[in-house]
């Protein structure tokens, strides 16, 4: 009877030790993430009447931080919050030697909130919509300028835990700056959670 209460014991300690698997995205986070940043001018009419600058895109590498809090919703269903900052290299140009215009995107600061749901035990798709501003940087013609800029994100991804206190995630997010700028994003992050 003893050899069976102490392996119990042990098991029931042990258990009682390791995080719910029926609710893994729980609580506060903090990450890091890279990925490829893509801006296109959707409008003719940038700088002035006329002008033909739509369908211009631009890529480049983006990395940044993010931080955030999950909350459970049940054992499948989970809700949350996330600020992020990210630096951003992509570059939009043009030149037809009769003008000439650069477009830069710099540094990004957002918040959004998601909505995820439990495929398995540590894996879950996730949607999520917020707010993002960025400085843009522009050359036309020699004559510079600096911008801010908000726009709508939303997105989606799959993030799963790797142990106890890692998960990793892949994201898409999409950013609507006024019907004139959209950017596209695909990132890959690894977040520590407490």
């Amino acid at each position: 009877m003893r050899s069976i209460i102490l392996p119990l014991a042990a098991i029931g300690a042990l258990s009682a030790a390791t995080p719910a698997l029926a609710q893994p995205f729980a609580g506060p986070f903090v990450g890091v993430q890279v990925g490829l940043d893509n801006y296109e001018l959707q409008d003719a009419d940038v700088f002035a009447p006329g002008d033909k600058y739509d369908g211009l895109s631009g890529n480049g590498a983006v990395g940044g931080v993010y931080a955030g809090y999950d909350m459970p919703l049940g054992d499948t269903l989970f809700a949350g919050v996330e600020v992020n900052a990210s630096l951003s290299g992509a570059k939009v140009s043009y030149d037809d030697t009769a003008d000439t215009l650069s477009l830069k995107a710099k540094e990004s600061y957002g918040a959004t909130a998601r909505l995820g749901a439990m495929l398995n035990n540590s894996t879950a798709l996730y949607a999520k919509a917020g707010w993002v501003n960025t400085e843009f940087k522009a050359n036309f013609n020699g004559l510079t300028a600096s911008d801010d800029e908000d726009a709508l994100v939303l997105g989606g991804g799959i993030e799963t835990r790797v142990g106890a206190n890692t998960s990793l995630r892949l994201e898409y997010n999409y950013a609507d700056y006024d019907d004139t700028l959209k950017n596209n994003q695909i990132k890959a992050g690894v977040a520590f959670r407490f």
